[in-house]
């Protein structure tokens, strides 16, 4: 008896620690649980960020994923399509020269919702798990989430290539303009000049 209230205890002290280790943020209405030295954070509106993104950030990505996922995926050094707890994620890793440090972002589905995880680091670790897992799942399949993926980089690819279009005909008018102002300078000198 004494050693089931032994165990007892010991279990609920582990419980106890491994529950201060973790705090609860709300990123539109969704609960995760974050490492506790990611607390002091701020909630703004689709997000929560420590520090900046480079450092701790959780991402609602639902309005932002052509720009965010499709700008990240561009300049990635390495992509990989995991399972976590059972849930399709995707983990981008690039170097960020500014901070000479590995950054990594991990999109998962919430609900309907693709979220992302912004941390330093080139891996998933038990903690970045963890806040997938705590969050609320998704119905969504792996082939629907890759396929939502794959569609924001081409839309992003989509949205440069007609960027750098739009950018090269603007070039062209304005020079082709200027040429035609210069030769109506030129047409208005030599009759000023001639008569």
């Amino acid at each position: 008896m004494k050693r089931i209230i032994l165990f007892i205890l010991v279990f609920l002290l582990i419980g106890c620690v491994y529950a201060s280790d973790f705090s609860k943020v709300t990123v539109n209405r969704v609960d995760f649980e974050i490492p506790s030295e990611y607390s002091s954070g701020d909630t703004m509106r689709g997000k929560y960020v420590y520090k900046d993104i480079r450092t701790f950030a959780i991402l609602c990505e639902d309005d932002y994923l052509v720009n965010g996922y499709g700008g990240y995926y561009d300049i990635v050094d390495d992509s990989q399509d995991l399972s976590i707890d059972g849930r399709p994620a995707r983990l981008l890793t690039m170097f960020n020269t500014y901070i000479d440090k590995n950054v990594s972002y991990l999109y998962f589905p919430v609900n309907r919702s693709v979220y992302c995880i912004c941390y330093q680091g080139n891996d998933v670790n038990e903690s970045i798990s963890h806040i997938v897992e705590s969050a609320t799942g998704s119905s969504m399949s792996s082939d629907t989430f890759y396929g939502l993926l794959d569609e924001a980089y081409k839309a992003h690819e989509d949205r440069q290539y007609l960027d750098r279009v739009n950018t090269d005909y603007s070039d062209y008018v304005s020079k082709t303009n200027q040429h035609k102002d210069t030769s109506s300078d030129r047409l208005v000198k030599w009759y000023l000049l001639s008569h």
